[in-house]
Formats: C-alpha cells, structure tokens, sequence
C-alpha cells in the first residue's frame, strides 16, 4: 500500500491544526472550524498519529507501557520498575495533547464532513476511531472531558473552555454507543460513490466488511472488560452480537487481523521500530515477565519474538532484564549487559503491521467470557484452544509444533485454572499492544509478573492508571478536575484507587522477592 502521495496533505493538515492547539486554554476544545482537509488526508492523518500514541512505540510518550506489562524496555541500566517520575515511562502530557489537540479534532473534522455531505463509511469509519481513542483514554485516566469537549467551535464559553469530567462509566458506555452507530450505518453495497480509498486507509486498506468487523470486535472487547463491574449491562449485549453474526460480523480468521501497516522504509512514517534499531545499537530488550511466562510453557513462539542472549555458550538461551533492579540488587547477577539478555528480534522489528485487535484476542475473548456463563456459541475450551493455535498459525509456526503444545500439561485447558490460563494466553498473543494490555492486567489480576523486591512498587503494588496532566488537567480546569477525583485515592500519580471497570479486579500478582540469578531457558 502507498500512502507517500497523502503526506503532503497530511502535513498540511497538521499545520493548520497547529494553529489551533497553541494554548492550554484550547487543549479540551474541538476546533472543527479550522482543521480543513479531505476525508482521505484527514482519515490518514488521524490513523497514524493515533497509532502513534496508542500502539507500542519506543521512541515515543508511552515507551513505558511496555515495561509495566513486562514485555521490554530499552535499557540494561538500574531502574525502578515504575520510574520514580512516572512521566518518564508514559508522558501523560503529550499522549493527552497528541490524542486530543491533533488527533481527535480530525476525526471530528470527518464526521462535520460527512454531515455536510452524506458518506456513511468515512462516518462509521470516524466514529469507529474514536471509540477506539476514547476508550483507550479513559482506560488509561479513568473520569476524563468527553460529552463537552467534543463539539462546539473554539469558544470562551466556559461549558467548552474547561469541559466537566464524565465517568469512565459514562463515557465507556458511550464509546459502545458510537460502535454500535457505526455498525449500523456501514455501507457494504459496493457502489463506488461510498467506497473508502485504500490508499488513505493504513489500517485495512478501503475493506469497510474488515472495519466493520472490528468495530463489532471491539464492542465485544470493551463489553468484557467491563462485565465484572457491570455484568447486567455488558452480558445481554455480549449474548446479542454473539448470537447474530448477520447483524454483527466478527473477526474471522487471521486475515481480519486489524492494525496499522507502515511505509517500508525509513523514515516519517515507518514503524516506531524499525526507526529505533535505524538509530540504536541494539533492539529492544526482552524483560523476565514476558521471557519467563514464554519459558516456563516451552512456548516456541519465543523464537519469532525474541533472539537468543548473544553471551551463553548455548547460542539458544533465552532471558530478559528484570523489570526493577538496583546497584546492589539483584542477588546472583554478576552482570545486566546487551550480551547477557534477550532482545527482539529482527522478525519482530522488522514487521510493517502492527496489530491494533487480532482473531486469537476475539476468541480469547470468548474463551473468558464462556467460562463466565456468557453464551457465546462456542465451550471456552475450544475457544482457547483456537485462541492459541489462531496467533500460532499468525506467527507461521510448524503445524507440528502448534499441536505439541495445545496437548502439553500446562497448556491443555483446566477449568480450574480457566481464567489465569486464558489470559496468560491472550497476555502472549497480545505482545505490541502494551496499553491493551495494562488494561487487562488491571482488570485481571493475570498473568503473574516478575519484579524484584525494591522501588516504590514494593509497597504500593501494581499501578492502577497513568497520571492525570497538571498543565492541562489537574491545574487549568481545576474545579473540573478537582470535582471529577472527588473521595478517590490517587498516590503517586498512578497508585491508589483502581478505576472504574477493576474496581472489582484481584490485586495483580507480581512475585515480592528477590530472584537468585537469571532464569535461562535453553532449546
């Protein structure tokens, strides 16, 4: 797919955009009126800078992300498993700015668009981004701007110059609203003049049946996630997309897979990855979390994601960084250096796609979901099991392989256990997706993490949100901000109460004790 002839209007469009997100007092406002483009420049535009923000990127505001989920991190330096200023992990001011002042006021732009000039799928389309935003957002803060800081031109009215805070609740329940209007209001007929240009469309490439499939995918995921907290709600809806694929299609099969595919080569708009080897000396490293939960299951898939550490005579031994150490800690280690630990591989680094929601996830989804009572047309074994062998069949493992595992003992699916191993699985399948993923570990409580016995989470735990922007949140729109926090314990920015959608979660379990050296794992 080539998308270099839309980067001139992109920029553009973000030039002028700029002009309208100079200062703080414009930051939670949409200034439609001055953002100006064609559907095809504003769709792209908002596609990568949300893929920016919200997918895995370690060159960018939300490198940390990956270090609190335990996938990898980029050094082999001591560190605290959550920085002791944790906007050094995940900026909370630009990943708020980006998504707000650049990225959403584009999205807004094409529904204005589509109302002055009726095209259903630039619609559903639009609406179908920013439920994905805005979910992620509020997944990520918890009560945030969204019912006042979503329409109205750029104003000193205060309802639109410092908008109230809606619940996670509200505003959850609302982004289900939005997909749900958007599956209703794709046009899968065919006729040229509501087709999508593929060349403006770096997530599905115009295939408005795989948008559509992910919007009703992504119900199905935000739906779960709050099931535990509000089960009246989420289980007749889950029951009803689940029970009607004609009204609702779901991802299929691996060819649905849904994600952002860079330009192949180095530059603006190539993979935040490959960008990062082109000026590193070494890939991202692999952290204990991630390599020991791939360990301990003799998972091949741990060849694909990472490469053996360089510094055993066994030149097929892998093992992470742990996620927080010091000086004088860990015990046994005579050394954390590059040679010493595993890094990603070139496989993985060098991938165009990155995966935004995936088939192995669905049915993950459904795994966890039919262990809870929820209909959902298949047993969650069978679901799992699928779950496992989808991302497996993703990922080109030996067929030969795939069935070895799904019949090993800690692999074959245990009522039991059901809930640790399905999302222990859907942990794996969904390596790259560091901000889904802290969701579900919040929500969860699993998979069991790997941290040594110091820094501030020894005493305060996993963190529960990232922390709210002081210039343009907790001291602009104070009254708001103030009102929105009201009896809920925020520590440190990041600790304290869980939100809204765990408040019912397991504590998340992370080992409190000092390891005796590194784990390896040989094949």
């Amino acid at each position: 797919m080539k998308y270099i002839k839309y980067i001139v209007m992109v920029g553009l469009t973000m030039v002028l955009l700029q002009a309208c997100t100079d200062d703080f007092e414009e930051i939670n406002t949409n200034p439609n009126a001055q953002v100006v483009g064609s559907n095809e420049s504003l769709l792209l535009g908002a596609q990568i800078l949300a893929a920016r923000e919200l997918l895995d990127n370690i060159n960018s505001n939300n490198k940390g992300a990956a270090k609190w989920v335990q996938y990898y991190t980029n050094t082999t330096a001591p560190t605290d498993f959550v920085a002791s200023n944790p906007r050094e992990d995940i900026n909370d001011f630009w990943v708020y700015q980006n998504l707000v002042t650049q990225t959403i006021p584009l999205i807004e732009r094409i529904l204005d668009n589509t109302e002055e000039s009726p095209q259903p799928n630039y619609k559903a389309v639009a609406l179908t981004l920013k439920a994905w935003i805005y979910g992620n957002m509020t997944e990520l803060w918890g009560p945030i701007p969204f019912s006042d800081a979503q329409f109205g031109e750029i104003s000193e009215e205060e309802r639109y110059n410092k908008p109230k805070f809606d619940t996670q609740e509200e505003i959850l329940k609302s982004v289900l609203g939005l997909l749900e209007e958007a599956n209703q209001t794709f046009d899968l007929s065919g006729e040229a003049s509501v087709a999508l240009n593929g060349e403006s469309d770096a997530y599905a490439g115009g295939d408005l049946l795989k948008w559509k499939k992910f919007a009703n995918s992504l119900q199905v995921r935000i739906l779960l996630r709050i099931s535990d907290v509000d089960s009246g709600f989420a289980k007749p809806k889950l029951e009803t997309i689940f029970g009607n694929a004609q009204k609702y299609p779901l991802l299929e099969g691996n060819e649905d897979n849904f994600g952002m595919t860079w330009e192949a080569t180095i530059g603006s708009y190539s993979d935040p990855f490959a960008q990062y080897i082109e000026n590193s000396a070494n890939s991202p490293i692999a952290v204990t979390g991630f390599v020991n939960t791939l360990g301990n299951l003799q998972d091949p898939r741990i060849k694909v994601f990472l490469d053996p550490a360089p510094g055993y005579s066994d030149s097929e031994t892998y093992t992470g960084v742990p996620p927080a150490f010091d000086e004088e800690n860990p015990s046994g280690y005579t050394r954390v250096a590059l040679d010493s630990v595993s890094q990603l591989s070139q496989t993985y680094t060098t991938a165009q796609k990155r995966f935004i929601m995936t088939y192995s996830e669905l049915l993950f989804i459904k795994a966890e979901a039919a262990s809870k009572g929820i209909e959902t047309g298949i047993s969650a074994a069978q679901a799992y099991q699928d779950g496992i062998k989808a991302h497996m069949e993703q990922l080109e493992i030996d067929p030969v392989m795939i069935d070895t595992y799904l019949t090993s003992s800690d692999v074959i699916f245990n009522p039991s256990n059901a809930l640790e191993q399905i999302i222990t699985q859907r942990y794996i399948a969904q390596f790259g997706q560091s901000i889904n993923t802290f969701s579900m570990i919040r929500r969860t409580g699993f998979p069991k993490l790997d941290f040594f016995d110091i820094g501030i989470n020894k005493e305060k735990g996993y963190p529960v949100r990232i922390g709210y922007p002081r210039e343009t949140m907790q001291n602009f729109n104070q009254a708001n901000f103030e009102a929105a926090i009201q009896g809920v314990n925020i520590v440190d920015n990041v600790f304290g109460d869980p939100l809204w959608f765990a408040k019912n979660a397991p504590t998340v379990k992370m080992e409190p004790t000092i390891q005796g050296g590194p784990v390896l794992f040989s094949y």
